[in-house]
């Protein structure tokens, strides 16, 4: 990997690019005191908080040079709420895109809505940035969105074209480019990489960048590179949470229906997720270094997250769109040399919809957002938790707070969940029935009806 990493640095002519982009090498005026550090979000897809610290590359050049968020949390726990999200600012009831896909999920929706008119990129390529995507933006894209669409904002844009999925490991296309194969130079990570890292080298000496790099890994089917197929197997202990063999008698009936998920499956789900990660800690090594190398490095935003986690096992499910703590947490680092502090941890509640917000106050622009700069010292005290039925798990819709100590849950069939982190972190007694926890209930319950406006589609109190 060391020699394509190298190869990786030099600046590189792609026939893949996307021709429609025009490079205006001149700069904008911004006004007299402003500044415009770069800005480079790296987004992986589905991977759980936990999986960060076994990625030595990222620990050594982004958590060891940057500052780690302990409790980095999401409030719709699902790839296509947590992106518009991560675009906007916004939650899902002021975006109006609460799932992946259908009346009002999906690329469709989040352009309907007029979001597209309102992203990071649309607010930084007005302060005179270059801006690229890399990867996935959103589900729905390839089968709704017109060919040769390039939404607003992006001065370049190699999103993933599929009918059916939103981002694949191989056979695929990006933007307008020739289409992708199944032969191991076309595993889609290590495309991806090259083409960021030629977006940068491309981008004018003078001109700030935005680049938004997001990878399919580890999503399913967890595909590794071939130069890492069976890196970890039989490295990882095994996996025993006890939440995946404890009873679920005071779950709600959705996750009472559900079969144990056995242990082969679970170390295979994380094995697996751990082999295709390999590739995208490479090619984090590589944008950080064709950012130290055209000597941007300095002088950029680093901010490495996911769009939701992934529980594996735990209450029996493997999968995400559920408000338990393995499926909304999320790992996130930030790094920004001199701003940012170096080999710290945050313990602060810390939301995806915050990123819009903290790249705002970075670069000294402006957006209306539902975020907090995580550069600044605001805190909050929690955050709703909201989703439309799931129908994988036939799990019903629901409202909820969460807080550092609580999570509260209200589904529309009446049943609830409540869960002190302090004494039960596994989630694995509902305190919801118990007179004791009383007066905590009826104050979370309080706070949601409050924040939960409007209410999911489907959703009754």
């Amino acid at each position: 990997m060391a020699l394509l990493a190298l190869a990786l640095l030099l600046p590189l002519a792609l026939s893949g690019s996307d021709a429609s982009e025009v490079l205006e090498p001149g700069r904008v005026h911004v006004g007299p005191g402003r500044h415009r550090p770069n800005v480079v979000i790296i987004l992986t897809d589905d991977q759980r908080a936990d999986a960060l610290l076994q990625m030595p590359t990222v620990r050594r050049l982004l958590v060891d040079q940057g500052t780690r968020f302990t409790e980095a949390k999401l409030p719709t726990s699902i790839c296509c709420p947590s992106r518009a999200a991560i675009l906007t600012g916004l939650y899902s009831h002021d975006s109006g895109v609460w799932s992946n896909g259908g009346p009002h999920g999906g690329w469709r929706t989040f352009h309907r809505e007029g979001n597209e008119r309102h992203t990071i990129a649309t607010t930084l390529q007005r302060r005179g940035y270059r801006t690229g995507l890399i990867g996935k933006y959103l589900n729905g894209l390839g089968h709704w969105a017109p060919p040769g669409y390039r939404p607003p904002g992006w001065d370049r844009f190699e999103g993933f074209r599929l009918p059916r999925t939103s981002g694949a490991y191989y056979d695929y296309q990006l933007g307008n480019s020739p289409a992708y194969g199944e032969a191991a130079r076309d595993y889609s990570t290590d495309v991806l990489a090259t083409r960021a890292v030629d977006f940068i080298w491309s981008t004018p000496a003078r001109r700030p960048l935005f680049l938004y790099f997001a990878p399919f890994a580890p999503h399913f089917p967890y595909d590794p590179a071939p130069r890492d197929v069976g890196a970890l197997k039989g490295v990882l202990p095994a996996y025993r949470p006890p939440s995946a063999t404890a009873s679920v008698a005071d779950k709600p009936a959705w996750v009472r229906r559900l079969p144990p998920v056995s242990q082969q499956r679970i170390d295979y789900v994380r094995e697996r997720q751990g082999e295709s990660l390999m590739a995208v800690d490479d090619a984090v090594g590589a944008v950080v270094a064709a950012l130290d190398h055209s000597e941007r490095l300095r002088d950029t935003l680093i901010i490495f997250m996911s769009d939701n986690g992934l529980q594996i096992g735990e209450h029996h499910i493997v999968g995400k769109n559920v408000p338990y703590d393995a499926a909304s947490s999320i790992p996130l680092v930030l790094r920004w040399d001199g701003h940012v502090a170096a080999g710290r941890t945050d313990s602060r509640l810390a939301l995806n919809l915050d990123i819009p917000a903290t790249v705002a106050d970075a670069t000294g622009s402006h957006m209306r957002t539902d975020g907090l700069s995580l550069l600044g010292p605001h805190r909050r005290q929690g955050f709703v938790m909201e989703s439309p039925y799931g129908p994988r798990y036939a799990r019903p819709a629901y409202c909820g707070w969460r807080s550092r100590d609580w999570l509260f849950v209200h589904y529309t069939t009446g049943e609830e969940e409540l869960y002190s982190y302090r004494d039960d972190p596994y989630e694995l007694h509902n305190r919801a029935a118990d007179p004791a926890y009383g007066t905590q209930l009826r104050q979370l319950r309080a706070q949601a009806k409050n924040a939960c406006s409007p209410v999911p589609p489907g959703f009754r109190w």
